[in-house]
């Protein structure tokens, strides 16, 4: 279920239990703290979260972040082609979605520029994932802007929990190598710390004609963490990252000059590094405080854009408690963000260099109303940003549970999505319409143009959920929503000038409505054996514009997934996944419904070694997942996701 589905096992151990490790009771006592940057029971949050174990992610088999992402309810996640996708919850996904906040600890990895994640960019040792937490639905009250559909954080491992050494490496047909090597050790009495590398190297995918494509990625990083106290009542923890990241790219620029489809191979290079810094602790009359710093360096070269930003973010939140029936949360945060490109005819930022703020206060309080039974919580977030105005976002979420074993939540909010820069400053080149006169006449050029004076998309969400154990090894939890949002950044017709059209971002004037509703349900048939699964369906109300592609076919309206998992003797663990996505039918996409099925077999010959064998996307040589339609180029044909056989070996030591 949408909060205790898919949570059974460890979530700070090295070494994971087995299923039988946690009943289902045990596993809706399971913490997660992105809905209210606070600790909560998974059954005791008015939101429709779901985490991610590590123990779920290993056995899934899943070699990076999106593919692990897979596993939630209510997440859209399309492969685009080796290294790029397109991930985003209830609706509106695109390689660049826009209403889906990511975060790394606590560290935003959504990239202003584009307003979306580059998830090649983001990884991690995958054994050094704690959990992955996905609130679906608003977050901007904790969050700020940009938690329009959704909040993602990714949470690593204490470095008390990665004690000693871990070695990994693998390879096969897609992957084809790759290796990682932690390190944990201890500093003093109460510290502890650990280092890691990294590196995979990726095969090109294939279009429908099964030619190979140069979309290769080879990816090398490193990082540490260390965790410590400064007194009885305060720790810190500091951390960081460093990588380099090299990734093919096969595109067909949209001209209508001759030779009209011929392809460009390129690889684009990034370089970035992040560092963090974390204080928590005590007041002496017992208030709770956090106080947050981090600094992340973004670099990279592609044919058509440079860029390299650097980012500064100051968190502090402070929880008190004026008395027992309150449990009050206020904050502040500030974010300096400059930003450097190099402009190509294809796409030119004016100014090409910019730095700009963006600053937040925000105030929570969950209120009991019935002991242990009926919970109000109230509030709000004021934020001011360069670009779009300054923004109000409230929210309240009432939480019933009359027993232990029913709950019922219901929530309404309001959140922003602010302009990126790419749409507030930049000049796109979209390409050449024929007209069918002679040369020089025969085509008009296209540009996007930026508008300076956009306002924030708005979202007014409404959301109920019910969760209910029904038996001691079987659990439900069902979510419905309703989302209207207005002031969206579309296209508007421009002026022509001789041979160029232009194409303006402005706020659509109409506004947008999305329903859905997502149920995810557990059941431990035995000891050893589980079955896991969860549904989602969502209808996208949203008039079609000839100068927009039609966004409601941006996305499936039926998703859907099944999870097999058995313990059997002799320390053999096997995994199945059975997975259905409905088909995409906007202008720009036409990609068919697919149903894909993996399957994972694993031996642990030896405490601490294991050996596993992973098969992805069984049924079909390869299939498409979603076309890149990004203005400055289209893929020949949609890229196809081929069928995966690798190898891997775990050794602790």
């Amino acid at each position: 279920m949408a909060l205790n589905i898919n949570i059974f096992g460890s979530a700070v151990a090295d070494n994971a239990p087995d299923i039988e490790a946690f009943s289902i009771n045990e596993l809706m006592q399971m913490e997660v703290s992105s809905a209210s940057r606070k600790s909560q029971t998974v059954s005791d949050t008015a939101a429709a979260a779901f985490v991610i174990s590590q123990e779920d992610i290993r056995r899934s088999g899943a070699t990076s972040i999106p593919d692990a992402l897979r596993l939630a309810p209510g997440l859209e996640v399309a492969q685009i082609n080796a290294s790029v996708w397109a991930v985003t919850a209830r609706g509106f996904n695109s390689r660049y979605a826009n209403k889906l906040l990511v975060l790394m600890d606590g560290r935003s990895v959504y990239t202003p520029l584009f307003s979306g994640v580059f998830w090649d960019l983001q990884d991690t040792l995958m054994e050094d994932i704690e959990r992955i937490e996905v609130i679906r639905g608003p977050g901007a009250v904790m969050w700020g802007a940009n938690a329009v559909n959704g909040v993602i954080n990714i949470i690593t491992k204490k470095a008390k929990d990665t004690q000693g050494n871990l070695f990994v490496a693998g390879g096969g047909n897609q992957e084809r190598g790759f290796a990682g090597y932690r390190h944990g050790g201890r500093i003093g009495d109460d510290g502890s710390y650990r280092v890691y590398a990294k590196t995979f190297e990726r095969d090109t995918f294939v279009n429908a004609a099964g030619d190979r494509l140069h979309d290769d990625w080879r990816s090398v990083q490193g990082g540490f963490r260390i965790d410590d106290r400064i007194s009885n009542d305060s720790r810190y923890t500091i951390q960081g990252d460093v990588y380099r990241k090299t990734i093919g790219n096969t595109v067909t620029p949209q001209t209508v000059l001759p030779p009209f489809n011929r392809e460009f191979s390129f690889d684009d290079h990034a370089d970035g590094a992040n560092l963090l810094a974390r204080w928590e602790g005590n007041f002496s009359d017992g208030s709770e405080f956090m106080l947050q710093g981090y600094y992340d360096r973004v670099a990279f070269s592609a044919a058509a854009l440079s860029d390299s930003q650097d980012m500064v973010d100051i968190d502090f939140q402070h929880r008190l408690h004026p008395n027992a029936d309150h449990d009050l949360m206020w904050g502040a945060s500030y974010r300096f963000i400059h930003s450097t490109t190099v402009n190509t005819s294809a796409i030119a930022f004016t100014p090409n260099s910019l730095g700009y703020h963006n600053g937040s206060v925000f105030v929570q309080d969950d209120i009991t109303l019935i002991d242990n039974t009926l919970r109000l919580t109230l509030g709000t977030k004021l934020e001011e940003s360069h670009f779009g105005n300054t923004q109000v976002q409230p929210n309240a979420r009432l939480m019933w549970t009359p027993d232990q074993v029913h709950s019922l939540w219901a929530s309404v909010s309001r959140a922003s999505r602010t302009p990126a820069r790419g749409e507030a400053q930049a000049n796109v080149g979209l390409g050449g319409v024929p007209t069918g006169l002679p040369a020089p006449f025969d085509q008009i050029q296209v540009i996007a143009q930026p508008d300076p004076k956009l306002r924030a998309e708005k979202i007014f969400a409404a959301e109920i959920g019910y969760r209910t154990q029904w038996t001691e090894k079987f659990s439900t939890d069902i979510t419905a929503f309703s989302n209207h949002y207005s002031d969206l950044v579309m296209f508007r017709r421009g002026e022509l000038v001789g041979l160029t059209q232009s194409l303006i971002w402005s706020n659509a004037q109409q506004d947008f409505t999305t329903r859905g509703i997502e149920i995810a349900s557990e059941w431990h048939v035995l000891d050893w054996m589980r079955f896991s699964g969860n549904y989602s369906h969502l209808k996208m109300e949203i008039p079609q514009d000839p100068l927009n592609p039609d966004i409601a076919g941006l996305s499936p309206r039926h998703r859907g997934s099944l999870r097999w998992q058995m313990d059997l003797p002799e320390k053999i663990k096997l995994d199945f996944t059975l997975r259905h996505v409905g088909r995409l039918h906007s202008n720009s996409q036409a990609v068919p419904a697919y149903t894909t099925f993996d399957a994972r077999l694993a031996y642990e010959p030896y405490n601490g070694v294991e050996f596993a064998v992973i098969a992805q996307n069984l049924f079909s040589p390869s299939h498409p997942e979603y076309k890149d339609s990004s203005a400055l180029s289209l893929p020949s044909s949609a890229v196809e996701v081929p069928r995966s056989i690798y190898g891997k070996l775990s050794w602790r030591f």
